[in-house]
């Protein structure tokens, strides 16, 4: 690209054209050989991913959608509960059947459960993760009596071919409390 400055001198040089030095693009490459920036994953869309598969633990589990529960555990997962004294359950379909029993031995006895998350607190390692979450966790029973656990969830995830899977979790049951009958909907007593 040439142009001829409007104010050169008269004299020696006078209306030869002046270069403009245009550098060439260049690409900086990040991240792994034969990969592009744009498909690694950013650390913020880690960090939700991982917040994903808490949440819909959460759903699942309320909704009584206990195959979606399964399929958010790594098929060589671990699981313990504090009320059992920290006893391991291995593997996808054992820890999938854990659940359906502790259901099945309560027949009817949760009604409208619903599982609230505080803010995980969410590390990333490349395909590791480790989160800590404080839950509560409220339910109705046959009587209309309120029933509200609060715990923490301690869960060490992976991620395989871009799904992130509960490889360890851990729920710790702090305490629990009746505050009394519910009441369904905006009705008045």
């Amino acid at each position: 690209m040439a142009t001829t400055h409007p104010k050169a001198k008269a004299g020696r040089g006078a209306g030869k054209p002046v270069k403009k030095m245009v550098r060439p693009l260049q690409r900086v490459r990040q991240g792994s050989p034969g990969r592009t920036r744009s498909s690694l994953p950013t650390l913020s869309e880690s960090v939700e991913g991982v917040r994903q598969v808490l949440s819909r633990y959460c759903f699942a589990l309320d909704g009584g959608a206990l195959q979606e529960l399964g399929t958010l555990f790594h098929r060589e997962a671990t699981f313990s509960v504090s009320f059992e004294r920290e006893q391991q359950h291995t593997g996808r379909e054992t820890i999938q059947a854990w659940y359906e029993r502790f259901f099945q031995q309560r027949p009817g006895q949760y009604h409208h459960m619903r599982h609230k998350l505080y803010e995980p607190r969410v590390t990333i390692h490349e395909d590791t993760a480790t989160a800590a979450t404080y839950f509560d966790s409220d339910a109705v029973d046959k009587d209309g009596k309120v029933h509200i656990i609060a715990g923490r969830y301690d869960d060490t995830l992976v991620k395989e071919s871009g799904q992130w899977f509960f490889k360890e979790r851990s729920i710790t049951v702090l305490y629990h409390y009746a505050p009394g009958i519910s009441q369904e909907g905006m009705r008045e007593r």
